[in-house]
Order: structure tokens, then sequence, then C-alpha cells
């Protein structure tokens, strides 16, 4: 097999199981976080062995079709508007020194996340929250992020050690 028609064949693929994992969190109901960082922790394999074009047009294709196949738009919207390119620049951010690093980070997730849910509730399910509750909310999605972002490493050498004993 060449190697473009192999690079589309694993894209390919990989955008269908980046879809179903998205389809499975919206029927599970776990799905708007969840889902959206297995998928984007999926794209991590394709940006290291085929560059960061191809995972950026992953990334574009995997939201494009779920929005198209998956119910759920908030979850949706928490993988096109963060989870899934968040991968992409975490290398280079990993660049910078500690705290910077760390602090954009957190500017960064919370920047994006207030500005989705922001959406949602003027868009798509306008109740009013009581702000006590989403701070909490957002101090909780904090302090998830930080263990997520803690995990990526672990979860990148699994992924890499699970494809090296599946394509040798």
């Amino acid at each position: 097999m060449k190697s473009g028609s192999r690079r589309l064949a694993v894209c390919a693929m990989s955008a269908a199981v980046g879809v179903v994992l998205m389809l499975l969190g919206s029927f599970m109901g776990l799905g708007m976080y969840m889902a959206p960082i297995f998928v984007g922790w999926c794209l991590m394999p394709i940006g290291r062995k085929y560059g960061v074009q191809y995972q950026m047009m992953l990334w574009l294709v995997i939201g494009l079709l779920s929005f198209l196949f998956v119910g759920d738009i908030e979850q949706n919207l928490m993988f096109i508007g963060f989870f899934g390119w968040y991968p992409i620049i975490r290398l280079k951010l990993q660049k910078l020194p500690r705290v910077p690093r760390l602090c954009l980070k957190l500017v960064l997730f919370n920047l994006v996340i207030v500005a989705l849910e922001a959406i949602v509730l003027i868009f798509l399910v306008p109740e009013v929250m009581e702000t006590w509750l989403a701070v909490l909310l957002l101090g909780m999605g904090n302090l998830t992020f930080l263990v997520y972002d803690y995990a990526f490493p672990v979860f990148d050498l699994l992924v890499e050690r699970f494809l090296k004993r599946l394509f040798p």
C-alpha cells in the first residue's frame, strides 16, 4: 500500500473511531467531557506519526461529523472548542517554564469553557443558574482539567505502546 493511501486509511479509521466514541458518550450520558477528552487523546498518535496538519484535519473532520451524527450539541462544542485542539497546542505549551505554563493553560481553559457555556446557556438552554453553582462547577472543571493535563503523558505512553503492539 502506498504511503498516501495508508495515511488516508489510518486517518479515515481514526475519524470513524472518534465519531463512534462521541456517539457512545452521548448515549451513556457521561459524554459531555469524557468523550471529547478520549477522542482528543486518540488524536495524539496521528499527530506524532503523520504531523500536526493531519491531526488538525482529523480534529475538524471528527468535529463536523459529530455535529451531523451526534445529538449532544454541548459535547460537540466541548470537542470542537477545546478538547479536540488542546492536544495540538499542548506540545508547544510544554516548552514554557512550569509556572507560566500552568497559568496559561488554566487561563486558556477558563476562557474557552466560560465562552462555550455562555453560548449554550444563551442560545441552546436558556435557563438561569445560581452564581455560586456556576462558580462551583467552574472550580470542579478546573480541577478536572488539571488531572486531565497531568494524566496526558501517561495516556500518551499507553496509546503508543498499544499501537506498537498492534502494528509492530
